[in-house]
């Protein structure tokens, strides 16, 4: 199965077939950003202004209503037109457009679909399905841009951007706030550009315009993928046909997973969806642990609080006695839980880079 990055893909049950459009011109800008990556936007978005002959779509991991105010702040610095997405929302040239918290933010045939579908690399929204998107529907009339980031969404998009004929650039990492995925996404992508940030704004000028590459194939993989982050096509089936099954169990859902080689990167979906990097996956692992942990001391806790009150009720002796040792080995229970608790944290504290905060 292939798609023209000139046609639409069977989406929502409609199909649009066209001729692919050989004159075409670089027309989107696409950019992932995580911490650090508000900063860097700040330098680049005030030398751009409404002229800027390309639509620029925007992911960034901010949750709650971090996103509008960014916008806001952002706004007063810059010429160009900012805007929050809103589904069907068309897409045209000189602005840029935000991702809203909480939902995926995907591009269609000159509009945008905003989904709750499932987290992946344990964001929503995240970066993969919009780079994915922009794969799909402009290709090589694009050029996708990765600021700086904790941990590597947004690296498995580059590569699929960059398979469909698209351009990568990169914040250079050497000088990136946190360069994990700048240096993800050159891992992912070895042709990706490194760009100083304060050159960034100029690189896009200089691309913006600029007489695009032929379209080529999108990758039946690339099409799937982006189905099944708009909620179209989550099935064992397709991801039977994306990896193999796994040993490993998705920390959101318990559901299987499946294992993804996808050039230098290895990548992992379930049956709902859900999808992360290997270090994505190892992330939500220590976090289900955690959760799991605690659950366990708090129902432990609360079991032994609960048989000390009964043995308190009981009038025989002998009853009375046989409970508060039940109570005093759940309790011990829960001691040796907490200290488990006390020991992963420690252990992870001092595996971490002291000046890096915990994602």
């Amino acid at each position: 199965m292939t798609y023209s990055t000139g046609n639409t893909f069977q989406e929502s049950g409609r199909s649009n077939a066209g001729n692919p459009d050989m004159s075409a011109t670089l027309d989107t800008i696409v950019i992932g950003g995580s911490a650090g990556s508000f900063t860097a936007l700040k330098t680049i978005l005030p030398d751009l202004d409404r002229s800027f002959p390309a639509t620029i779509l925007i992911c960034q991991h901010i949750g709650g209503h971090g996103e509008t105010r960014a916008i806001d702040l952002l706004q007063n610095l810059t010429d160009l037109p900012l805007r929050q997405a809103f589904d069907g929302m068309s897409v045209e040239p000189g602005c840029a457009i935000f991702a809203p918290p909480d939902r995926h933010m995907m591009l269609g045939a000159g509009h945008l679909h905003l989904r709750r579908g499932p987290h992946e690399n344990n964001f929503r929204p995240a970066i993969d399905p919009l780079f994915r998107s922009v794969a799909v529907y402009r290709g090589s009339r694009a050029v996708g841009l990765i600021l700086s980031g904790l941990m590597d969404d947004g690296a498995a998009g580059a590569r699929a951007l960059y398979r469909t004929g698209g351009r990568i650039l990169v914040q250079e990492p050497l000088e990136a706030e946190f360069p994990d995925m700048p240096n993800a996404a050159k891992l992912a992508v070895p042709a990706a550009e490194p760009v100083p940030l304060d050159r960034i704004a100029a690189r896009l000028i200089d691309l913006a315009g600029a007489k695009a590459e032929a379209p080529g194939k999108v990758p039946w993989d690339i099409g799937v993928e982006l189905k099944i982050s708009s909620l179209e096509a989550a099935s064992m089936k397709n991801e039977d046909r994306l990896g193999e099954l796994s040993p490993y169990n998705c920390p959101h859902c318990n559901g299987v997973l499946w294992e993804i080689e996808d050039g230098p990167l290895i990548r992992y979906r379930c049956h709902t969806g859900h999808a992360y990097t290997i270090d994505a996956l190892g992330e939500a692992q220590e976090d289900a642990m955690d959760r799991g942990l605690f659950d366990a001391l708090r129902a432990h806790r609360g079991r032994a609080a609960l048989i000390q009150k009964m043995a308190d009720n009981r009038s025989d002796t002998k009853g009375s006695g046989f409970l508060e040792r039940r109570a005093a080995a759940v309790h011990e229970d829960a001691d040796m839980i907490e200290e488990i608790i006390k020991r992963r944290h420690e252990t992870r504290a001092g595996q971490s880079d002291p000046d890096r905060p915990m994602q």
